[in-house]
C-alpha cells in the first residue's frame, strides 16, 4: 500500500501536461475574488480601493482562467506571482511575531507555507499548458457559470465564517519611555474594521499575576483576550499589555494608551478600562491618575486606595467579586464602591453568590458590559463627578 507522500510524489513525476492547473488556480482566485468582494459589501464604507482593485484583478483573472485562455506566457506569470507570494507570507510571519517569545509561531507559520504556497508553485513547475489541454471548464457557458458561481459561493462562505482569521490579529512591542522599555502588547480589531473608516470604541484590558513575565501569549490565556481568542466578537478594539513584573507602572500604561491612539482609529470619547486580580487593582489605579482619559471602568476582584474616590467620582464605574473569592477579600471591591459612592460618583458592584477568585470569566461573557460600556462616553472636563443616575452598588 502506497504512503499518501510517495502517492504524491508518483503524481508529481507523471510526464502529462497537468491540464487540471489553470482550472484550479481559476477556482480559487474566483473565491478569492469573491471573499475579498464580499468584505467590501458587507463593510459600511468602501473606501478600500486596494481591495477592490485586487477583488476586480482576481475575479476576471479567475473567469479567464475557467474559460481555457491559458498560454504559455501565462504559467510564467502565475509562478512569478506565487513566488511573490511566498516571500510576502515569509515575511509577515516575522513582521506579525516581532517578539522573541514566538518562534514556535514563526515555525508553524512556515511551515504553513511550505505545505501551501510551495505546492502550488511545484504544480506551476509540472504544468505544460496546450491549446487542446488547457482547462476542465473551457468555454461552453453553463459548465462555466456553473463552476464559477461554486467558486463565488466558496469565497462568500469562506469570508463569512472568518476561518482562518486569527481573533488577536497584532503582537507588537511598544516604543518604550525615556525612562525605560515599553510594555509588549495584544491588539483585537473587530469585525469591519479594516474595511470602514470610523473611530471605534477601545478597551485596555489588564491582566492578573498569572501572566507576568516575558511570554506574551500567557495574556491570551486569561480574561477578555481569552474569551476573545476562542471567537467571541465584540465591538471594540482590545489592547491587553503585557506586565513583565508585578503590579501595572500607571505611567508606562498611558504612554501605551498614547502610543495605540496614534495607531489605531479610536473615538478617544469611548475608551474604556477593565482589567482582573493585579489588573483590577491597576484599573482603579490608572483611572484615578489619568480619570479625564477613560467614559467608563470596570475592575474585576481588586482593589485601591480610597482617596483616589475624589478622582474617580467623574469616571463610571461598574466592579466585579467573587462572593468566596480567597485571594483577593470581596473588601477590597466593597471598601472602593462605598468610598466612590460616597463621593457621589456613579458605582455600582455585581457579587457572584458562590464564585471564588475568577470572577473575570462570567463577567466577560456578559453581553451587558459591553452595552453599559458603549452607554458611556467621556465627561467634559470639569465635570464635577456628580450624576443623576441612582447607583447600583451591592453591599
Amino acid at each position: 500500500m502506497r504512503s499518501p507522500l510517495s502517492s504524491l510524489t508518483m503524481i508529481l513525476e507523471r510526464p502529462h501536461r497537468w491540464p487540471f492547473v489553470p482550472t484550479a488556480l481559476g477556482l480559487l482566485i474566483l473565491a478569492a475574488g469573491a471573499a475579498d468582494g464580499h468584505a467590501l459589501a458587507a463593510s459600511s464604507g468602501d473606501t478600500d480601493w486596494f481591495l477592490l482593485a485586487r477583488a476586480e484583478v482576481e475575479l476576471y483573472g479567475g473567469l479567464w482562467l475557467l474559460g481555457g485562455l491559458s498560454p504559455q506566457w501565462t504559467r510564467r506569470v502565475a509562478l512569478a506571482v506565487f513566488l511573490a507570494v511566498i516571500l510576502t507570507d515569509i515575511t509577515g510571519v516575522f513582521t506579525d511575531s516581532p517578539t522573541r517569545y514566538a518562534w514556535g509561531r514563526v515555525a508553524v507559520g512556515l511551515w504553513g507555507i511550505l505545505c501551501g504556497d510551495l505546492l502550488v508553485v511545484s504544480a506551476l513547475l509540472r504544468w505544460r499548458p496546450a491549446p487542446d489541454q488547457a482547462a476542465w471548464v473551457d468555454i461552453r457557458p453553463g459548465r462555466m457559470a456553473g463552476t464559477a458561481l461554486l467558486a463565488v459561493a466558496l469565497g462568500v462562505a469562506i469570508d463569512e465564517s472568518r476561518v482562518g482569521q486569527n481573533a488577536i490579529v497584532v503582537t507588537a512591542p511598544s516604543g518604550g519611555l525615556s525612562s525605560g522599555p515599553g510594555l509588549d502588547y495584544l491588539v483585537y480589531l473587530p469585525r469591519g474594521y479594516k474595511r470602514s473608516p470610523e473611530r471605534w470604541p477601545l478597551i485596555l484590558a489588564l491582566h492578573g499575576a498569572g501572566a507576568v513575565g516575558r511570554d506574551i501569549d500567557r495574556v491570551k490565556a486569561e480574561g477578555l483576550p481569552q474569551r476573545l481568542e476562542r471567537g467571541g466578537e465584540i465591538p471594540f478594539i482590545v489592547v491587553a499589555p503585557l506586565s513583565p513584573g508585578r503590579g501595572w507602572d500607571v505611567e508606562g500604561l498611558n504612554a501605551l494608551l498614547d502610543e495605540v491612539l496614534g495607531q489605531y482609529r479610536v473615538d478617544t470619547d469611548r475608551v474604556y478600562l477593565t482589567g482582573l486580580s493585579m489588573g483590577g487593582y491597576g484599573t482603579w489605579a490608572l483611572a484615578a491618575a489619568h480619570p479625564e482619559r477613560f467614559a467608563a471602568i470596570a475592575p474585576i476582584c481588586g482593589g485601591g486606595d480610597i482617596a483616589w474616590a475624589s478622582s474617580l467620582r467623574g469616571v463610571p464605574t461598574w466592579g466585579f467579586h467573587g462572593a468566596e473569592d480567597r485571594i483577593v477579600p470581596l473588601a477590597e471591591s466593597q471598601t472602593m464602591a462605598r468610598a466612590l459612592e460616597a463621593a457621589g460618583g456613579e458605582v455600582r458592584l455585581t457579587i457572584y453568590p458562590g464564585v471564588g477568585h475568577d470572577a473575570w470569566t462570567t463577567t466577560y461573557r456578559e453581553p451587558r458590559l459591553y452595552d453599559w460600556f458603549l452607554a458611556h462616553r467621556r465627561r467634559p472636563r470639569g465635570f464635577d463627578g456628580k450624576t443623576s443616575a441612582n447607583p447600583t452598588f451591592t453591599p
